[in-house]
């Protein structure tokens, strides 16, 4: 089963995308845990794992995520979906913070450029 770039097996889910990149996630430890700072809260190693990627881009990853439930469910794993859903507030903080720290690009800066001009205008 394919999620994106992602191809979902009864061994594994593995990049599949273009690139010289690899990620493989072995069925056997799909659902290892991470403990997080806070004692009581433990987070999917893989998902945090692939979050921390630069190379992966966010469809990626939201591609990602499908297929990790899919997989765990082929499975039967021991899955928790509490977990997976403080995993994936944990991703999608991560993926904000990324955005808030990217430079503008030629489009953003064409725009602020213009309204700087307004502005000047609209003093003279």
């Amino acid at each position: 089963m394919k999620f994106g770039n992602w191809e979902v097996t009864k061994n594994s889910i593995e990049w599949k995308g273009s690139g010289l990149n690899r990620f493989v996630i072995d069925i056997e430890t799909l659902t290892d845990q991470i403990e997080t700072d806070d004692e009581e809260q433990s987070l999917y190693k893989w998902i945090v794992l692939a979050t921390e990627e630069d190379w992966l881009t966010e469809d990626d990853l939201y591609d990602l995520n499908f297929a990790f439930v899919y997989a765990a469910a082929a499975s039967k794993g021991n899955f928790n979906y509490e977990m997976f859903d403080e995993t994936l507030s944990y991703q999608y903080s991560e993926l904000e913070e990324e955005e808030d720290e990217q430079p503008l690009g030629g489009e953003d800066l064409a725009a602020l450029e213009q309204q700087r001009k307004e502005a000047e205008s609209e003093r003279d």
